[in-house]
């Protein structure tokens, strides 16, 4: 009987170790899992988040940036390098082969300057090209049939006024002196006429001219042709769709500053009065609108003005049209391929030089302020290039050019 209960109390023993063996084992195994899932977890949590965050910032850092880069591509003003030397009151020419062509002009250090440079719209950059036989600014320049650029007239620090004009050959980057005007001028215009000659009008030499000279590239010879009824320079000079050669405003050594206007008909080589602008104004732009009228916008005439007003050749009439925010005046206006007109920078008698730009929508009338120049500029030149972009150069103390996109 003694032995038989010892071997019972054995059994029960034996049980009992296994049964705790067993559970230890299992509470071991998962505590270990828990812990480890935890501290998994929470570290892969903190990690995940941190990098998300700092994932988040980058994103949202090359986001912006990206915008931005859009933004301006897009819409705006982007600096697209800068030519050899500043320069003001000089040229700007789109060349056939849709380089740029920038010529003469004025620099503070050097006086008026005989160099050019040519800007390549595939590459941003400026490279020196022949420069002329005379250093000239508030010249004019003119795009012939031929492809060739006629540069005419002009003042020279060492010479003075010029009557001198010179051509220049893409092809060959060489200037070559053609037939010089019958009068010395500077500070008048140029307008290239539908059967290939070129008008210059007006300018200041000692005094107000009113007279006109034609270009034929065909002889390389000048000839005097119809005077106007004003002495003006500053003036503007628009050729219209009819052929006709509108003349606006601009200032009179006998009358001051002018609200005239006058056409002339290359038919007859004859100038006629037509009508006269609401203001009276010099410095200012003209552009013609895809509809064939003539908008005039800003200029001076004892202070800068914010007005425009559109000549409608049909009706030989002006109309005053929507202002800009700004007075300006030695601005420079760009019929862009849209049809809007672009006025950039210029000069306000109480805020100074300008780096606002505006657009004029034909269909409304109205002005609204575009996105402003990386610089402040005035004296300045600009050209709407084959891609639609505006191309701004130089101004006082300027070297640089920016490009717009509409």
């Amino acid at each position: 009987t003694t032995s038989t209960t010892s071997t019972t109390a054995t059994t029960t023993t034996i049980t009992t170790t296994t049964t705790t063996t067993t559970t230890t084992s299992t509470t071991t195994t998962t505590t270990t899992t828990t812990t480890t899932t935890t501290t998994t977890t929470t570290t892969t949590t903190t990690t995940t988040t941190t990098t998300t965050t700092t994932t988040t910032t980058a994103t949202t850092s090359t986001t912006a940036t990206t915008t931005t880069t859009t933004t301006t591509q897009m819409l705006g003003w982007t600096l697209s390098g800068s030519m050899s030397y500043d320069r003001y009151h000089h040229t700007e020419s789109l060349l056939a082969n849709e380089k740029v062509l920038v010529v003469g002009g004025y620099t503070s250090s050097l006086g008026s300057l005989s160099t050019a440079e040519l800007y390549d719209p595939a590459t941003w950059m400026w490279t020196l090209t022949g420069s002329m036989s005379y250093a000239r600014y508030y010249h004019t320049a003119s795009m012939l049939t031929s492809g060739k650029l006629l540069v005419t007239s002009g003042y020279s620090t060492t010479s003075g006024y010029l009557n001198s004009a010179e051509l220049y050959d893409p092809s060959t980057g060489v200037w070559t002196l053609t037939g010089s005007m019958s009068y010395a001028r500077y500070i008048h215009t140029a307008s290239v006429l539908t059967n290939g000659k070129v008008l210059v009008t007006g300018g200041y030499n000692g005094g107000g001219l009113r007279t006109a000279e034609l270009y034929d590239p065909s002889t390389g010879m000048w000839a005097l042709t119809g005077s106007m009824s004003y002495d003006r320079y500053y003036h503007v000079a628009s050729v219209l769709t009819n052929g006709k050669v509108l003349v606006a405003g601009g200032y009179s050594s006998t009358y001051g500053v002018l609200n005239t206007a006058e056409l002339y008909d290359p038919s007859t080589g004859v100038w006629t009065l037509t009508g006269s602008m609401s203001y009276a104004r010099y410095v200012h732009t003209a552009s013609v609108l895809t509809n064939g009228q003539v908008l005039v916008a800003g200029g001076y005439n004892g202070g800068d003005l914010q007005t425009a007003e559109s000549y409608n050749p049909s009706t030989a009439t002006w109309t005053l049209t929507g202002s800009m925010s700004y007075g300006r005046y030695y601005h420079t206006s760009s019929l862009l391929t849209n049809g809007k007109v672009l006025v950039a920078a210029g000069y306000g008698a109480t805020t100074g030089v300008l780096n606002s730009a505006e657009l004029y929508d034909l269909s409304t009338g109205a002005w609204t302020i575009t996105t402003s120049l990386s610089y402040a500029r005035h004296a300045h030149s600009v050209c709407v290039l084959t891609n639609g972009k505006v191309l701004a150069v130089g101004g006082v103390g300027i070297s640089s050019s920016e490009l717009y996109q509409p």
